[in-house]
This record gives C-alpha cells, structure tokens and sequence, in this order.
C-alpha cells in the first residue's frame, strides 16, 4: 500500500481564495438596545451549519470559527478551522511510539482508530508501523470542542456514560453530557443549558427574552417573574432589560402560568372558582381608589350588631361641639380646601354624602357609618374589643395598632380584659378572615398569624414590600404558593390614586413596567425607587411613586415621607389626622398637631433635632416647636400621654440585613472518550409557541 507524504496547502485545492469568518462576533458585548443588530439575525446565526469539504463533519455555530469561499454567494465551499490548519505531524494517543505524518493515499485503507474502511484519501500515517488513522479521528479532541459566548475558553466534552454533576448555567444538578473547561476546572455546563437559544420567545413577555451571562447589572432584590423566588448572582437566567424582567432558564422554558400572573385572570390552577362560592362575603382586594372603605360594607353584612351614637342633641362623645348632617356636594370639592376631608373616626377621606361636621367651623368630621359603629366585637381573633371613641390626649398623641403597628389617632377598639393592651385601629378591627387580591387572583388568601407558618425561606418576607414579616404578625398567605402579604400591603393600598393637579390617576404596579428604560425616582420624595417592590405608577407621564408616599400626593404635600428612614409599604402615619389644636394651661396659645415637612428647616426646641418626617407641635404665633415625642420634657412643663413616647421608636427603622450569597459547590467530574457529540440549538420559541 503506497503513501505519499503531502503539504497541507496541497490538501485545500480551491479555485478562490478563503477567508476566516466569527459565528459569533455579534454575540460577543451585546446589548439588548444595539439597533444594529436584529434579533432574527442572531436567531439564524445560532441556528448556522453546513458541511466541512475535507472531513465531512458538520460545521455549526458552537465551532466559533470556519473558512469559507470569498465567492460565498455562489460557491458554499466550507472548512474547519482545524482541517484548513492542519499539521504536517501528529502524535497520537493510541500509537504514542511514534510520530504519524500526513500522507495521501490512491489505494484503499482502513482506519485503525475506528476501522473505518477508505478508498482513498488523506491520513496520518507511520511507515515503521503500517499504522493509519483517517482525520476524523486525528482530529476528534478539536471537534468535541465548543465555543461558547458564555465562557471565555474552549469546553470540550469526552464522556463514556451519562454523570451526575451540577450545572454551572442553572446551578442545577444534572445528569447527561457536559462540556468542561481544561482552564477553569470549577466550569462544567449540561448539555441543555449549552444550547439554549439566544434569543427566546416566550408567552409570558411581549418582548424576546436574551440569555444572559453577566450578572452584575442585575439589582439585587430582583426575583423571577414567574416563580417569585430569588435569582441568583451566579446563574445565567433570561431577561428584557428595557422591562427590568427577569426569569429563570427553567421557568422561561416552561408552559406554565407565570406565579403572579395578573393580566391572567382565569388561567392556570386555579381554586377561585371553587371556593368563592363558600365565601359570600369574601373581599377582594385592591380596593378601587382612596375613597373606598370596608367599615360600610362590614356594617350592611349583618355580621355585627352596631348602634346609633349621634344622640338627640346631636352631640357624639369624641367631641364636645354638636355635629350637623351635611348633604351640600360643594363642601366636598371647595376649590379653597387644599387637601382632602379625612374622617376623625376612621382616618380615611370623606367623599360620598351625606357626612356628619361640627357646626362650630373647626374640622372635625365623620362618615355617617362611622357614628354607627358596633360597640363591641366579640369575634375578633383573640380579643373581645370595645369601641374606644372618646376625647383624650389620643386625639394628638395616637396609639399603635396591635395588628398593623401603625400610629392611630382616630376610633380605635381596645380588649376589654383589664391590663391587656391589646388596641387596633377600627379598619384592623374588622380585619377579613380570607381575601382575593388581584396579584395573586387564582387563590384565596387567608389570614394566618406569621409565627404559625412553616416557610420553606429562612425569613418569611412580603412579597409586596419585601421586608420580613415579624413573627407576632397577621399576615395573609396563599395555601398553595409560597406567597405572603403583610396586612398593611394587602388591606391598605388602593388600585388608583390621584390628585385633583394631575391629569390621570396613578395605578397600583406589582413589577416593573414594560418598555420602561430610565431608572425609577418617586416623585414626591425624590429618592430612588425599587420597582420590583410594590408602587405607583402613571403609564402617559411615565411617573412613579412609592407605595408609602401615595398619601402625600393625595394630601397635596411634599416632603413629609422620607424614604431613607421609611422601609414599610404603606405610608406609616396613614391613620393619623393632623390639624388639630392643642391647648396647654401654661402656653397662652393653641397648638396645631402636624407632620414636619421640608419647609421646616428649623429644629426641636426641646432636643435640637430636625423637625421633618416627625410629629411636632406648632405655635402660629409664638412660633414655638417641639417634637410630639418630646413631650415629657417640653419647656412649659406639660405632661403628654405615654402613647407620644412611643413615635420614638416608630421611627427607628429596620434595616433588613443583606443576605449572603450562597457558595456554589464545585464537583470533580471525570469523562472518558466517546464518539463526537455536538449540541444543537434549541427552538428560539416556546414548545406551546412553535407552529
């Protein structure tokens, strides 16, 4: 049998010259808003192959890097890199004794490597040996190898049978084929996750989502959109930067319903349907804006027995003017008035008539339910309550609520057993059994009582604020998922706000908004916002509000709320109602009761504090200031109730502490050679999507 010995360039006999072509060049730095570069065209390039005119294996995008004709429009002559470049020698494995040498044979020839029997053709040949192998297998190390824009080095994958390992992309452990890195030894990526589409259409986004491997641009507080569990630094994962949306690869790839699917209502497992009928006065929630309240609704169900406290000369025991029945529609929208009528019974706006006001002018006002209060409530959970609405230093001073923990300076109901302190504001009071909200629409929610819940999460955490649900708390809580509300996120924020200033309302949001690029700034305290947590915001001017700053903007007020040193959901002096004067016997004049502002920049008579954020009394006059908390020790000697002392520690806010990340377990794996296997990228469409 004759071999002769060749050059490489005697191999490639092609009438035009070639030229090296990158598969994946424009993969390499890409962003998302490059409107240089079309998603489609991404999508065919991953899906690139054709055929090496030397050895005859496929070419494919995982290659990297191929020639190809100069002439490509009318000749598809293709090569490996590796069979362009190829050595004059080579030693090999399975015949180490000697040096092979390129050679070309006219005769026919086997393989010794893989018995394949040849023609003719080019080989690595030993003359010493008679010893021939074709170049397939001289090149088989370089065709299990793959480039990945994920990784910065060459992957190879040499495995005999299937291992278990874990997954560098998904962080998953896997069993099947993975590729390597001979550089990074931690590196080791399944087969699956190699050939994930780049670019994927999913249903539960408008946009197509892109496979990213970087994760530093990614906020920490980010979940997936559809699990609502936590994304993790290290993983690759899907996203639409310009919607701030993040998924994880599994749960792109899946054709279930998205967990906090609220543009779905009816779709996916759902229990809605078979478990409201159970329930006919089960609430739902978001309530439509500022306006709505439970308490009549409570009072028309006839679950409670209530009574009449307007007496017949119209006197009502928390105040000592008589009250006037108001039906006039004008005194409601009085161009003069600058923030809305809050109830002094419930602390929620008065927007519907007929109303009840003090004849004497000063502002005092209650809803007509609110004077027909039940007297007591026997069954709240743990407690029986006594309606507490009589005149005291609680007017300005307020109590916190056993339930929400917020300051409360309206009616309020206490526990009737001697000593207990158990007091909650009258929403909390009449606080729901079971729920539906619209974030989680295809369950019910009930009322559970946080220390009693088993999380499957080290902390339990709201999933519209974040901050971690104390164990003495109620919250509401879906049997099925793991998905909780606080009871101040789920009862106390609306669907809409608005200003009468403002052209259109602003809608409760449960994720960031699509097609949304600039960063996220609350418009009235100007701080940033995080719009993975629960907001407001208006689609046509694009403005956003924090959850807890929505009051303010109904009060036409800035700068009472700041952000830095609130980290609840919901603004935390929505119970209370400022504006009401105080009189002391040894200060000449009344005070007002309000809320620092901005415009306070002075400081605390008292401790030389700012003023802003905090419950001061003002003196008009005198301009004298103090804080409410600094009572006990103001300059006129006046004693304050104890319940002041308690905004001391109201205001101290809890810094939920960062959570570790987690250390990725690193797996030694050993692979052994097998026949050449590549990946094949998968459809750039979701299984329910494909035609």
């Amino acid at each position: 049998m004759e071999f002769k010995e060749v050059q490489p360039e005697e191999i490639i006999q092609h009438e035009h010259p070639l030229i090296l072509e990158d598969l994946q060049l424009m993969f390499q730095n890409y962003l998302e808003d490059d409107d240089d570069i079309d998603d489609q065209d991404l999508i065919n390039m991953q899906k690139f192959e054709c055929k090496c005119d030397v050895c005859g294996y496929r070419i494919d995008w995982y290659h990297r890097y191929y020639y190809k004709c100069s002439q490509s429009s009318s000749c598809s002559y293709s090569l490996h890199k590796s069979c362009r470049e190829l050595s004059t020698t080579l030693r090999f494995p399975a015949h180490p004794i000697h040096t092979l040498r390129l050679k070309k044979s006219s005769n026919s020839w086997s393989c010794h490597s893989c018995l394949t029997k040849h023609v003719d053709g080019i080989c690595y040949h030993c003359s010493t040996c008679d010893y021939e192998i074709d170049l397939r297998c001289a090149t088989f190390a370089k065709q299990t190898m793959i480039h990945h824009p994920g990784h910065s080095h060459p992957l190879t994958s040499i495995t005999l049978d299937p291992s278990l390992s874990k997954c560098y992309a998904c962080g998953k452990e896997h069993k099947g084929v993975f590729y390597h890195c001979n550089t990074c030894f931690y590196f080791s990526i399944h087969v699956d996750c190699v050939a994930l589409p780049f670019k994927l259409s999913s249903k539960h986004h408008v946009h197509k989502l892109t496979l990213s491997y970087s994760f530093t641009v990614i906020p920490y507080h980010s979940k997936c959109r559809i699990c609502v569990t936590s994304i993790s630094e290290r993983d690759w994962l899907y996203k639409c930067g310009k919607c701030r949306y993040y998924v994880h690869l599994d749960c792109a790839l899946s054709r279930g319903e998205p967990f906090m699917s609220i543009f779905s209502h009816g779709t996916g497992k759902s229990d809605t349907s078979s478990k409201a009928a159970d329930y006919p006065n089960l609430l739902h929630y978001p309530l439509s804006d500022e306006s709505n309240n439970i308490l009549p609704y409570h009072l028309r169900s006839g679950d409670y027995r209530h009574f009449d406290q307007i007496k017949s000369d119209n006197m009502h025991p928390s105040h000592d003017h008589p009250l006037l029945l108001i039906n006039a529609p004008d005194t409601l929208h009085d161009p003069m008035r600058r923030i809305k009528l809050l109830c002094d019974g419930c602390v929620r706006p008065i927007t519907t008539m007929p109303f009840y006001g003090c004849n004497q002018g000063c502002n005092f006002s209650l809803h007509e339910w609110c004077t027909r209060l039940p007297s007591e409530l026997e069954n709240h959970p743990g407690h029986t309550l006594a309606l507490f609405n009589s005149p005291s230093e609680l007017a300005y001073t307020g109590f916190s609520c056993s339930i929400c923990g917020l300051l409360c300076n309206g009616f309020g109901y206490f526990c009737s057993r001697p000593h207990c302190m158990y007091r909650v504001d009258v929403h909390c009071g009449f606080i729901p059994e079971r729920i539906m909200h619209e974030a989680h629409p295809n369950h019910l929610l009930s009322r559970v009582k946080a220390s009693s819940i088993q999380s499957t999460s080290s902390t339990l955490a709201c999933h519209a604020c974040g901050i971690t649900i104390n164990g003495g708390e109620f919250c509401f809580r879906c049997g099925f998922c793991d998905f909780y509300l606080d009871n101040r996120c789920a009862l106390h924020l609306p669907k809409t706000i608005k200003n009468r200033y403002d052209k259109h309302p602003l809608k409760l949001s449960y994720s960031p908004i699509e097609n949304h690029k600039s960063e996220y700034f609350c418009e009235v305290c100007e701080e940033e916002l995080i719009p993975e947590n629960w907001f407001y915001h208006c689609q046509e001017c694009s403005q956003s509000i924090h959850s807890a700053c929505a009051p303010l903007i109904l009060q036409s007020e800035q700068g009472f709320n700041d952000s830095r040193n609130d980290r609840t959901g919901v603004y935390k002096l929505i119970n209370m109602k400022f504006g009401h004067l105080v009189t002391f016997d040894s200060h000449p004049h009344p005070m007002l009761l309000v809320m620092g502002t901005k415009s306070d920049i002075g400081l605390c008579e008292v401790c030389v504090g700012e003023r802003q954020s905090l419950l001061i009394f003002q003196c008009s006059i005198c301009k004298l200031v103090f804080h409410v908390s600094c009572g006990p020790k103001n300059p006129h000697g006046q004693f304050l109730d104890h319940f002041g002392r308690l905004l001391a520690r109201f205001f101290l806010s809890r810094i939920k502490p960062k959570e570790k990340l987690e250390h990725h377990e690193t797996a030694a794996v050993t692979f052994y050679p097998t026949e050449v296997m590549r990946p094949v990228t998968g459809h750039w469409k979701t299984a329910d999507e494909q035609p």
